[in-house]
């Protein structure tokens, strides 16, 4: 049995990972609705923090760009849990249009705000995340080494020198109300190579006519959560709705 070609991109996960130099990701995965549209027309997933139950706590920000609303609050789609209550992390979207579903929280081009909210106390949650809890600046040094490494491991599993790849906006430091987190802007799409078995068998440097999605994330050590701001918007505007999550 023959595996077929696939088509991939390069991207950086949204929740960080000790582990993280190269994400390659099929990008029309039957498993991620992107679907939009009026919740009357089928049953859509809850568009309030009122309408779930979570055992942590999650505190919706007080800024939100013009023109952005609250759409789709989805505890389901990233976890086995079958009850919200058990579910260890939940995705608010904020969109200008009306959304019945939510869309992979990362990597995205559309015109929407996703703040992914994970509890570092639950069970389900990876002990390697949990580690940001003993010491946030450690933990996210060394993301931050782990990132900005990656277009060196790109190039060296491509066998290709690093001008040749793509370049990718670093990953900084940052604090949110003396919270440690990371940031990164938006950075450009491309696709990178045709991968079979999971062995890259055909590089292809493609540039896109989007972006992807930046982020700023960062560690709310009194509520025990991560919060992780997706978006398309510099990252000087969602350091601006981190900053009003109280």
């Amino acid at each position: 049995m023959t595996s077929s070609p696939t088509s991939l991109s390069f991207m950086i996960p949204v929740i960080v990972s000790a582990t993280v130099v190269l994400a390659l990701i099929n990008w029309e995965s039957p498993l991620i609705s992107t679907t939009k549209a009026k919740a009357t027309e089928y049953r859509c997933s809850p568009k309030s923090l009122s309408e779930v139950k979570l055992d942590f706590p999650v505190k919706e920000p007080t800024y939100i760009p013009e023109g952005y609303r609250l759409e789709v609050v989805d505890p389901y789609s990233f976890s086995l849990a079958e009850r919200s209550e058990d579910s260890h992390r939940v995705v608010l979207y904020y969109s200008k249009e009306p959304m019945c579903h939510g869309i992979i929280p990362n990597g995205f081009s559309d015109d929407v705000i996703a703040i992914n909210v994970v509890s570092i106390q639950s069970k389900e949650t990876s002990s390697t995340i949990k580690d940001v809890d003993m010491d946030p600046l450690a933990f996210y040094t060394k993301e931050i080494e782990e990132y900005n490494s990656v277009i060196a491991e790109v190039a060296k599993s491509l066998d290709k020198p690093v001008s040749a790849i793509p370049p990718v906006s670093p990953v900084q430091l940052i604090k949110v109300n003396d919270y440690i987190g990371i940031a990164r802007e938006p950075t450009q799409a491309y696709t990178i190579g045709i991968m079979v078995d999971g062995i890259i068998n055909e590089t292809i440097i493609e540039e896109h006519d989007y972006k992807r999605a930046g982020f700023v994330e960062f560690y709310h050590s009194k509520d025990k959560v991560i919060y992780t701001i997706n978006s398309i918007l510099p990252v000087e505007e969602m350091l601006k709705i981190a900053e009003s999550i109280p």
